[in-house]
C-alpha cells in the first residue's frame, strides 16, 4: 500500500494539470468592428473546447467555433447581405472555426497562434488574450481580402480590416 501511494505522489507532478473548462455560453460576448465601413455587429452560437494550464501554456489548447447565421449588425438587410454567398455564405459554410496550435505568454499577455476557418480559406492568425478571474478577454484583427469577402475582396489587405473582441467565462 505505502509503494501504490508512493508511486501515485512521484506521478502528479507528471500528469500536469491541463483542464478542461466548462464554458458559460450564455455570459460569452464576441463583437467585432469592420473598418471598412466602420460596421460593428456581434456574432452568437459560440462554442469550444477549452484545456488550460496556466502554469504549462504548451498543455494548453483551444479550439472552437461561431454560428454564422447569428451575425448581427442591428440592419436586417446588411445582416442578410453577409450571410448571402456574396460574404460568409452561411446556407453552405454554417461555422466558422479557429483552432489553436500554439498559446506563449509575453508581457503578461498570452498570445495564442491558430488556423482560423472562414468557409473553405484557412488561414493562420494571433489572438491576443488575458485570462483573469475565469474570463478570457481578448482581440483579433484579420482582413476580410485574405478569406474573399465580397467586394472587399479586390481590396487591398489593410483597408480591409476587422477587429474581433470578446470575453468568454468559464467555469470548471
Amino acid at each position: 500500500m505505502k509503494n501504490i501511494i508512493l508511486s501515485i505522489a512521484f506521478l502528479l507532478p507528471l500528469l500536469g494539470f491541463s483542464q478542461s473548462l466548462k464554458i458559460k455560453s450564455n455570459l460569452v460576448k464576441v463583437t467585432f468592428v469592420a473598418d471598412m465601413q466602420n460596421t460593428s455587429g456581434s456574432i452568437g452560437g459560440f462554442e469550444a473546447k477549452i484545456n488550460f494550464d496556466k502554469n504549462d501554456l504548451t498543455k494548453s489548447t483551444i479550439s472552437g467555433s461561431v454560428d454564422v447565421s447569428t451575425l448581427d449588425t442591428g440592419t436586417k438587410k446588411r445582416d442578410e447581405h453577409l450571410k448571402s454567398e456574396d460574404y460568409f455564405n452561411a446556407a453552405k459554410y454554417p461555422k466558422m472555426t479557429f483552432t489553436s496550435t500554439s498559446i506563449v505568454e509575453k508581457d503578461n499577455q498570452l498570445i495564442m497562434t491558430g488556423k482560423l476557418k472562414i468557409k473553405e480559406t484557412v488561414r493562420e492568425e494571433v489572438v491576443i488574450f488575458t485570462f483573469s478571474d475565469n474570463v478570457f478577454t481578448g482581440t483579433m484583427k484579420i482582413n476580410a481580402t485574405d478569406y474573399e469577402m465580397g467586394n472587399f475582396s479586390k481590396k487591398k489587405p489593410e483597408k480591409t480590416n476587422i477587429k474581433i473582441k470578446f470575453e468568454i467565462p468559464v467555469g470548471e
